[in-house]
Parts: structure tokens; C-alpha cells; sequence
């Protein structure tokens, strides 16, 4: 009896132990999950660097994938001043269009069927910051807000160790595979998008400055669906041709693209379809988690392909979404 009422001590005090390491390893588990932005996983991204002291200014636009053990994946396309490229065609012809008929273009490189660059790293949030530090040791900060409460984050560029100096991203829990058609964003009321947008341009003595705005809608509001439904057209009073598509008839993900010239410049040209300095704004859809759209973040990547050097270069970074900064 003696021996047995000095064992259950014993088995009571090791159940105790066990117990406790149990607990102690379900929380470091717990530890180990990170927050994520806003509480959502899906970012599409375009950062950069729109500086007017420089001829070197670049713009990256892609998607940012975010996991609960702390590590973040990126894809993008990447554009610079250093680095001259023609545009690309999209495949996508814009038939029976307000525009002309022609044969959409786009940003270089952007109608290829994947992001050919990507990055891997890990992340911190801190408050309302989340600091993404890449595995070459360069590191990005954004600012964290939450337009439509657990549906949409969105991302405030706030500093970084590479040279960016502005940023847009919006993020949401919808896989990176939803988009909406151009059928969906005819029918958006796009006098309701606010457009926010830093462009590094010259002027007449080719003097280097940035345009910049914000507040206003976009300056093509009245889109047209055409193309058999795959693009937007639209022409404005000066005229302007505008188009709105994909950047290749079999796109996926998020990825739109808008172009925009002068008619004058192709009459004076000869041309019906511009092939000179056009602007080409290649983005990415801004989609919340229950697949509503609500615009896009974007880059301009106008190089100049009818003269050497940067003066008649027109590059940046904008947004145009319900969100967008007011005036």
C-alpha cells in the first residue's frame, strides 16, 4: 500500500509535465503563424522609381503572395530608363471600337504568358507596417489600410532600400486566376475611379519633371466593348484614341493594359494605327475577396522608340480605383 501511494505522486507529476510541453509547443506553433496584411494573402503590386534628378527611373508590376509561416513570393514585369525596348502587340484587335481598328499594343515584354522575373523573401507586420525583406537583403516598407473590411487590404508605399520611391498595391484573399472580364469593367461606372498617377516626362527644353495628380477620374471615362468582346474602345474630342485590353487573348490572371495616342501624330505620319511614341500603361486588376472589381494599380512604360536617349521617354506609376488618394 505504501509502495503504491508513493507511485501515484509520481504519475500524477509526469502527467503534469507532459501535459505542459504539450501546451508550451501548441503555442510556439501558434508563434510561429504569422499575420498576414490586412489579413489577406493575394497582392497585386506596382512599385518604383519616378525621381526627376534622374534618367535612370524603373517600374516593376506583379503580384505578392503572402503565407502564414512568414515567407512572401513575387512575380513581376520590369521596365527602366536604362535598358531601351519597342513596344509589343497584344494580339488583340479592336474591331468595330469608337478607336480605331487596330492591333492593341502594350508595354514590352508584357503579353508573354507569364512574369519572367520573381523574388522570394520574408515578412514582419508591425502595426498597421509590413516590412517585406527580400533574400538578397533588400528590403520595402508599406503602409496597411483596409478599404472594404476583411474583403480588401490595401498597401501604402512607404520606404525602401532599392530606390523606389512611390508604390500602389491592393491585396484580398481571391486566387490571383480571378479577374474580370471586359465585359464586367464596361459596366463599371468609371467616373467613380479616382486616378493617381506620378510620370516622369521633359518638357519643351527637355528639362526633366514629374506630372503628377490625383483625385480626378481617368481622362477616358466613356468606354465602348468591341472586339468581340475582348477590349474597351473609346475616342476623346481632340481625338485621342483610347483602347482597354488584355495583353494576349488567352490571359488568366490579373493583367489588363490600356493604350493611348494621338490621331494626329499617325495622320502626320501616314499611318491609320500609330506606331510611334504611344502611351502604354500595362496593370493589374484590383479584386476584393468576394471577385468584385474595383481598378487597378499600374505603370507606364512609354520609352522612346523614335529617337535615342530618355527625352522623349513618358514613364511612371499610377492607380485608378475607387480608393485612389483625393485631391
Amino acid at each position: 500500500m505504501k509502495r503504491g501511494w508513493r507511485i501515484a505522486p509520481v504519475i500524477a507529476v509526469l502527467a503534469m509535465l507532459v501535459t505542459g510541453v504539450l501546451v508550451v509547443n501548441s503555442a510556439q506553433a501558434e508563434d510561429e503563424r504569422v499575420g498576414l496584411p490586412g489579413g489577406m494573402a493575394n497582392f497585386t503590386v506596382a512599385v518604383g522609381k519616378v525621381d526627376a534628378a534622374s534618367r535612370a527611373n524603373w517600374q516593376r508590376l506583379g503580384t505578392y503572395v503572402f503565407k502564414a509561416d512568414g515567407t512572401v513570393s513575387e512575380r513581376h514585369w520590369h521596365w527602366t530608363q536604362r535598358r531601351r525596348e519597342v513596344r509589343s502587340y497584344t494580339g488583340v484587335r479592336a474591331s468595330g471600337c469608337p478607336s480605331r481598328d487596330c492591333d492593341i499594343q502594350t508595354a514590352h515584354g508584357f503579353q508573354s504568358k507569364s512574369a519572367p522575373q520573381q523574388l522570394s523573401g520574408k515578412f514582419a507586420v508591425s502595426g498597421d507596417v509590413v516590412k517585406v525583406t527580400w533574400s538578397d537583403g533588400l528590403w520595402e516598407e508599406w503602409t496597411i489600410s483596409q478599404p472594404i473590411e476583411a474583403k480588401l487590404a490595401k498597401l501604402s508605399f512607404k520606404a525602401s532600400s532599392f530606390g523606389a520611391s512611390h508604390g500602389f498595391g491592393y491585396g484580398s484573399n481571391a486566387g490571383l486566376d480571378k479577374r474580370a472580364s471586359m465585359k464586367d469593367v464596361a459596366a463599371v461606372d468609371h467616373g467613380k475611379l479616382r486616378h493617381e498617377y506620378y510620370l516622369w516626362k521633359t518638357d519643351a527644353n527637355n528639362k526633366p519633371y514629374v506630372d503628377s495628380g490625383a483625385g480626378g477620374p481617368f481622362w477616358m471615362r466613356d468606354w465602348s466593348l468591341c472586339g468581340g468582346g475582348k477590349c474597351l474602345g473609346g475616342e476623346t474630342a481632340k481625338p485621342t484614341e483610347y483602347y482597354l485590353a488584355a495583353p494576349n487573348g488567352s490571359v488568366t490572371d490579373r493583367r489588363d493594359t490600356i493604350w493611348h495616342w494621338v490621331r494626329q501624330l499617325a495622320d502626320d505620319r501616314d499611318e491609320y494605327c500609330y506606331t510611334g511614341n504611344s502611351h502604354v500603361k500595362p496593370m493589374m486588376q484590383i479584386i476584393d475577396s468576394d471577385g468584385g472589381f474595383h481598378g487597378w494599380v499600374g505603370a507606364e512604360a512609354s520609352l522612346s522608340q523614335t529617337s535615342p536617349g530618355t527625352n522623349a521617354d513618358d514613364v511612371g506609376l499610377f492607380e485608378i480605383s475607387e480608393f485612389s488618394k483625393s485631391a
